[in-house]
């Protein structure tokens, strides 16, 4: 078997696992459900410099590098050098005006999940991701943390710090 037949094979378990989904709208009311929704415009506005300073320092030192080919230590050791080029890139995704198709491409690898993994469900597929792609996801969950505890029910809380 060819490698082209061996990655035919992999896409093809992997998309059957993840199947696929269609969204259908709700046909009840859900004000009864839940309260009035917090203010939410923090989630919308612009990112601050001392926010996307706060992710950047948080980010998790000494990883592998990633897709760009820089690891995390390399962006902090160097932010007071980049820090501008990546105040405008949030900017420019909030003014939608970036190109997420072009620093969006990730690499997939697959993880052995057991010694001797044979088949392919004995690996778990992992992406790696550009740093620039993993602040704006980073900056967007944080928005979203803040505000997700008074989204959801009680019983829902298991996935929130």
């Amino acid at each position: 078997v060819n490698h082209a037949d061996k990655a035919n094979l992999i896409w093809l378990s992997f998309k059957e696992r993840l199947g696929t989904s269609t969204y259908s709208s709700l046909n009840f009311d859900t004000s009864h459900f839940f309260p009035a929704p917090p203010d939410l415009a923090l989630l919308v506005a612009p990112f601050s410099k001392l926010e996307i300073d706060s992710v950047i320092k948080a980010l998790p030192s000494d990883k592998a590098p990633v897709l760009d080919g820089f690891n995390t230590d390399f962006v902090k050791h160097c932010w007071s050098i980049i820090c501008p080029d990546f105040y405008r890139l949030c900017e420019d995704f909030f003014n939608n005006q970036l190109c997420l198709q072009s620093i969006n491409g990730s690499h997939i690898t697959l993880v052995p999940k057991k010694d001797d993994a044979q088949k392919i469900a004995d690996f778990r597929p992992i992406s790696l991701l550009n740093t620039s792609v993993k602040v704006i996801t980073k900056l967007l969950a944080n928005r979203l943390q803040t505000v997700l505890p008074s989204l959801l029910h009680k019983n829902q809380y298991s996935f929130i710090k």
